[in-house]
């Protein structure tokens, strides 16, 4: 019976839905940069495959985004970035004991490195104090574990042995954005560069998408018709297995009683050859003595 997956039901699915958080979850303003080329940033990010180069468009198949894909129009990112991202909100979702908001906020978090803007960037992804504040706050009780070789925190996986809440790792937004590997930019920092959370920031993005053509929906399979379809297929494998147990059961009852007929006939026609035996003696005894009885007599 084939498995029922909902792996990747916790992750953002709407590119349109990835915009308005992060829009609703930001402050601020810039210019974006169109004229930069990617710049690996280090740490505990793997080396964009397109370092150097502008950010560009990403196809369908192998080299498609596996998360971020509100940024495929325009990217550094390649699945070297995405995956790690897709394996960090993973774990914090399934071992992690994060509330939904959490895992919103910080899968945008983790998907400041595929944004063009920062992508071009030297250094870790910059990312708005005011964001980081919003991501602490909503995972601040969920568990974190710290990597041996980064000495980053990240979401606790199958293999951490101590997990503690962020709230013990880290007191607020910009050390628990430090902590995980991200530079921060607060309100003070007078440098112009861009920073990951701010309105502006997203504004090329919102504009470079293509205007929406009302079409007729598509007719989509929800998670509940999925559900029960997994528990149909689950209750037949139940009646099946049920179905095999009786039958197995019943010919274990046939073969049973079928030895025990078997064995009473053999016990009866044992006994019926052992009467058979005791009556011939019988028999001959009382002929001997008769014909002794006539000797005697004559």
């Amino acid at each position: 019976m084939g498995r029922c997956s909902t792996k990747k039901v916790f992750l953002i699915q709407s590119p349109i839905l990835f915009l308005h958080l992060l829009i609703s979850f930001s402050s601020g303003a810039l210019k974006p940069d169109l004229k930069g080329v990617c710049v690996s940033k280090g740490g505990r990010f793997p080396p964009y495959e397109s370092e150097g180069k502008p950010p560009k468009p990403v196809g369908k198949g192998s080299k498609d985004l596996t998360l971020c894909g509100v940024f495929r129009k325009r990217t550094c990112c390649s699945p070297a970035q995405t995956n790690p991202a897709f394996v960090a909100v993973r774990n914090l979702a399934t071992f992690g004991e994060a509330s939904q908001d959490c895992l919103n906020l910080f899968e945008l978090l983790e998907c400041s490195i595929c944004n063009p803007n920062v992508g071009i960037q030297p250094g870790p992804p910059r990312i708005c104090a005011s964001f980081c504040n919003k991501v602490f706050e909503a995972c601040k009780d969920a568990y974190f574990a710290s990597n041996a070789l980064t000495q980053m925190i990240g979401p606790c996986g199958v293999n951490d042995i101590i997990c503690v809440k962020t709230l013990k790792w880290e007191s607020n937004g910009t050390s628990f954005c430090e902590a995980a590997g991200f530079s921060v930019q607060t309100k003070d920092d007078s440098r112009e560069e861009p920073c990951y959370g701010s309105k502006a920031s997203l504004q090329s993005v919102v504009e470079s998408r293509p205007p929406r053509v009302s079409r007729k929906k598509k007719k989509r399979s929800p998670l509940k018709t999925e559900t029960l379809s997994c528990f149909k297929d689950l209750l037949q494998w139940v009646r099946v297995r049920t179905t095999i147990q009786k039958v197995s059961l019943g010919v274990s009852f046939l073969v049973a009683g079928m030895f025990l007929i078997r064995q009473w006939n053999n016990r009866n026609r044992k006994q019926r050859l052992a009467a058979r035996r005791l009556g011939g003696k019988a028999n001959g005894n009382s002929y001997s003595a008769a014909i002794n009885r006539r000797v005697v007599q004559s």
